[in-house]
């Protein structure tokens, strides 16, 4: 086997390091004094909207749209068979529906939110970091598209928190998709209504009125609402951290317009909501073993207030780049062949929905490219690696451990919180504090004991509340609970490191089954072998189809880059080969590197 360069095209290690400093630049604090203008809720709220109309339309002009809409005004005509009577009974069942449904607008509610949350967040977060470039180049392509707003969701305060960094930088408030949970709530689903949520029912079922009504409300929406749309592309709240697969549901309504040839153009921006530590950590960890969801109510959230005696560290905003769907979908857009009857009798083909599932998957691959990684997720990573491998780990392996995880990450295009200076013993000291300052943060989870080892915190969980009768699966005792919790709390933090992880360490695990039997590993071998590694984890990571060929290959260029293999030609056949770089004692980090991939992928092995 002869040995190729490591790889082509893929930028120096400095100036990887030095471009995800800059980027992390363009992050602005909006809970540092200086920027106080911005989330002043007194201020003068001079919106900008995505796709402003001649004249503006409000929320009741939306449910008149709907109602007097080609497409219910069919459906009245089908279900009263012609019935007055009956057609009148119906008209107010739609009506009814639609005020279920309907967002509202009030500036001062907006006001007055805003500033509860302008004390709630200075009270449980150091930071809380909007990629204002970002968000500056979004406003500068507003004007003449509906923008879908289509944010990563890890926690109930996704949306609202959009709705903040929406008005410090006034951009007008999306309706926003919100789920039936919110609208039982008293008091609170009103406020949310009137700060732009409009209400779908979880299962449509067969009710057909109710799937016509909301279908025609959400065309509306990015027909002639102002402000844009905003879901979850995901469909719910994350439990583990990790991205979910994406559901089309909404997706497939708000651009059948654009199907259609009702409108010319729609901008999907997938947001990425990073958090230094969830909101519901421990409501999660609790679904994660078995204990049912307690229902969403007001009682609830007064109850959850509580979290104001706690630190959350910080949130990450980041807006990426616009994606004009016209353009995305290019020549395969064929808008003809629905140009032959009315839009409301129509249904998306096979070939839409195929356009729909790979814009919905390239969605979610682009938010989890732009979750920021903060120093305790690097942490869980470290510390699950060593783990996995049975050793200790002291402050100075873990400062080490780290300086190396961040160039694993920033090589595979991460964007980590440690930016390295290039100087040894500053970026040690840099660590160092980073370290610390994490582990205040998340000192129910990991802890430095007296003898600077970090150590898995004792839970303090009070179990006896939970009714063991209503948990889902095993009937798990207090012992088993109370040290299931924080090892499950950790694996939270790993998780989102799995979007970057997964994918060598399965080119790693491939690689490692063949060359048991044969040094050289033929390179398409190894690919079969990796796309079947793919396919067994789909329900366990996002995996498109047509990123495989390019994923591999990035994957195998990283682990070439970093000296876990190597690259040749078979000397029989100058077929392309690879190979596992042989262990050496004088190649641990290449061997703890392999252990790191390997250990991320363990817990589902």
């Amino acid at each position: 086997m002869t040995e190729s360069s490591s790889e082509s095209g893929t930028p120096p290690k400095a100036k990887a390091e030095e471009r995800m400093r800059n980027y992390l630049d363009h992050f602005k604090n909006l809970l540092d004094p200086a920027q106080r203008h911005l989330t002043d809720m007194t201020k003068p709220y001079n919106r900008a909207f995505p796709f402003p109309k001649d004249v503006h339309v409000n929320p009741a002009d939306l449910k008149k749209l709907v109602l007097n809409s080609e497409r219910i005004r069919n459906v009245l005509e089908k279900e009263s068979g012609g019935d007055p009577r009956k057609k009148a009974e119906l008209v107010r069942t739609v009506k009814a529906i639609l005020d279920e449904i309907g967002l509202d607008e009030s500036l001062a509610v907006i006001r007055v939110l805003g500033t509860i949350l302008n004390y709630i967040i200075r009270r449980i977060l150091s930071g809380m970091y909007v990629n204002e470039t970002k968000l500056e180049q979004l406003k500068s392509q507003f004007g003449d598209r509906t923008v879908l707003y289509l944010p990563s969701h890890r926690s109930y305060g996704d949306f609202i928190l959009m709705s903040y960094v929406s008005f410090c930088y006034n951009i007008a408030i999306p309706g926003i998709a919100a789920g039936m949970d919110f609208h039982s709530m008293a008091f609170m689903g009103s406020i949310l209504r009137q700060t732009g949520a409009f209400y779908m029912r979880r299962s449509f079922g067969n009710d057909q009125l109710y799937w016509a009504v909301f279908k025609e409300y959400m065309r509306q929406l990015v027909r002639a609402y102002d402000n844009g749309v905003e879901f979850f592309i995901e469909g719910t709240r994350s439990r583990s951290n990790k991205a979910l697969s994406p559901k089309i549901g909404l997706l497939s309504m708000a651009l059948e317009p654009l199907f259609m040839g009702e409108v010319p153009d729609v901008l999907v921006v997938p947001v990425s909501v990073s958090y230094d530590r969830p909101l519901e950590e421990q409501l999660f960890v609790y679904e994660l073993l078995g204990v049912p969801k307690p229902k969403e109510s007001t009682k609830g959230l007064l109850k959850a207030m509580s979290i104001l005696k706690e630190n959350y560290g910080s949130i990450y905003f980041e807006f990426g780049d616009p994606i004009s769907v016209r353009e995305y979908f290019g020549d395969e857009l064929n808008r003809f062949q629905h140009s032959m009857s009315p839009a409301h009798v129509q249904s998306l083909t096979k070939s839409d929905l195929t356009l729909l599932h790979n814009l919905a998957f390239d969605v979610v691959h682009l938010q989890q490219e732009k979750i920021v990684l903060t120093t305790f997720h690097l942490i869980s990573v470290y510390y699950n690696y060593r783990k996995y491998l049975g050793q200790s780990i002291t402050l100075p392996e873990l400062i080490e451990g780290l300086r190396v995880l961040v160039d694993v990450f920033q090589h595979l295009g991460a964007v980590t919180t440690i930016q390295k200076t290039g100087h040894h013993e500053a970026d040690r000291n840099l660590i160092r504090t980073s370290i610390e300052e994490a582990l205040k943060t998340h000192a129910n989870i990991l802890q430095l004991n007296s003898d600077a080892v970090l150590v898995i915190a004792k839970s303090h969980h009070d179990f006896s509340q939970v009714d063991k009768r209503k948990l889902k699966g095993h009937n798990l005792s207090d012992v088993v609970m109370r040290l299931s919790v924080p090892i499950f709390t950790l694996q939270l933090y790993c998780n989102p490191c799995l979007h970057w992880l997964a994918q060598p360490a399965l080119v790693l695990l491939a690689a490692k089954n063949l060359s048991n039997s044969c040094e050289d590993i033929n390179l398409h071998a190894l690919r079969q072998a990796v796309l079947e590694l793919r396919n067994l984890f789909a329900t366990e990571f996002v995996f498109h189809g047509r990123r495989e060929e390019r994923e591999f290959g990035q994957s195998l260029d990283h682990l070439v880059h970093f000296g876990v293999m190597e690259r040749g030609t078979a000397v029989e056949d100058a077929s392309p080969v690879v190979r596992l770089v042989p262990d050496k004692a004088d190649q641990q980090q290449q061997q703890q590197q392999q252990q790191v991939y390997l250990s991320a992928v363990g817990p589902f092995l």
